[in-house]
């Protein structure tokens, strides 16, 4: 290695070399950049549409990570949901025998069509290929009559009642079995001679004509 040396041949010492200026920091990640830096930190909240509380949660959490429903979503109804007579029930189908055994099926008032299809008013999906998708069999109450009738449908099988097939309309008892497919169903009947949706019973309508009736016989 060489030595450097002055112009008397005395050895000197070497001038340090020049100081570097200190890397510059790289940028506060806390901070807002530059309006150069094409990705800023934060996004800001529109709070006009989310339910973003102000403050911090109370467990001591960001209030960025925190899910809020959306002040304009939809909410379900509570008049809706507490609405039971916009489809009240007349009876029951319960299927004693085949695929969904142990399961029941809900009655409305008028027409009742019956299939595999969730379109139908009454869906029998419980595993039974043989019954039709659409409109196997319609079950109907009456609310006049008060009175059930079932009635075949475009099912191209048959289905029986007590055991005698269904080819036209013909009425429906309590506590008939109902047979289509592999699938045998209970009937249970709620509305008919002795309840009705309208608040008025057939015996107590038959009395109260009875005795109108006789009163004007007996004042004739």
């Amino acid at each position: 290695m060489s030595i450097l040396r002055g112009p008397d041949g005395v050895p000197m010492q070497a001038p340090a070399p020049p100081r570097q200026s200190p890397a510059a920091a790289p940028p506060n990640r806390g901070e807002p950049r530059g309006a150069t830096d094409p990705m800023p930190d934060t996004v800001p909240i529109d709070r006009s549409r989310w339910d973003v509380p102000t403050t911090p949660n109370e467990s001591g959490g960001d209030e960025h990570t925190r899910i809020h429903r959306p002040r304009d979503s939809p909410r379900p109804s509570a008049d809706a949901a507490a609405d039971g007579m916009a489809d009240p029930p007349a009876g029951w189908l319960v299927i004693v025998d085949g695929p969904g055994r142990g399961r029941a099926v809900t009655l409305g008032l008028h027409h009742n069509p019956i299939g595999r299809d969730a379109a139908n008013r009454v869906a029998l999906d419980f595993g039974d290929e043989t019954i039709s998708r659409r409109r196997h069999l319609v079950v109907t109450y009456d609310p006049e009559s008060r009175r059930f009738f079932v009635t075949p449908g475009d099912g191209t099988n048959l289905s029986y009642v007590n055991n005698q097939p269904v080819l036209a309309s013909m009425p429906l008892e309590p506590g008939a079995e109902v047979r289509t497919g592999r699938t045998t169903l209970r009937f249970v009947p709620l509305c008919g001679p002795d309840f009705s949706w309208d608040g008025a019973s057939a015996s107590n309508g038959g009395d109260a004509a009875g005795a109108g009736g006789g009163a004007d016989a007996g004042d004739a």
